[in-house]
């Protein structure tokens, strides 16, 4: 009996190892890409859409980052807020031609990961992409320090 209860406490240390193994492993590929932006793009061709999607995972707080988003987006004089929902962290936006929505979601205590997407323009240069604007203006505001991948 002795050995069967000593074994269940073996099994179950193991277990709880591998679990905060695991989680060790998570945390180092965050912080690996912490403040790497990355972005797709499919352009639009004849009778299909195209996309515009950038997103980021960056150190903070969610609600903290969704404020500083829609000070962002006022404070900007050619975007407009055309709907936000804060129990969601949602905000959709347009510059007037183009519309993009915004999503921020907190992943644990420390990190918060921003999505934002559009559709695409035909011939829209990348330079000019209204979501990667939208995600470079987050982290400026945020002071994060950021790449962009592509």
């Amino acid at each position: 009996m002795k050995n069967i209860k000593t074994t269940g406490i073996l099994v179950v240390t193991m277990a709880l190892m591998g679990i905060a193994a695991a989680n060790a492993q998570w945390v180092f590929v965050a912080r690996k890409a912490l403040g790497r932006i990355e972005r797709m793009t499919q352009p639009e061709t004849g009778d299909k859409p195209g996309y515009d999607v950038a997103t980021v995972v960056i150190e903070g707080n969610a609600d903290k980052v969704y404020e500083t988003a829609i000070k962002s987006i006022q404070a900007a004089p050619n975007l407009r807020i055309t709907r936000r929902n804060p129990a969601q962290r949602t905000i959709d936006f347009t510059d007037g031609a183009r519309a993009a929505g915004l999503k921020i979601s907190q992943v644990n205590d420390t990190v918060v990961h921003l999505l934002i997407a559009s559709t695409a323009m035909p011939d829209q240069p990348s330079e000019t992409s209204l979501v990667l604007s939208g995600v470079i203006r987050v982290c400026k505001e945020m002071g994060v320090n950021y790449t962009v991948v592509q």
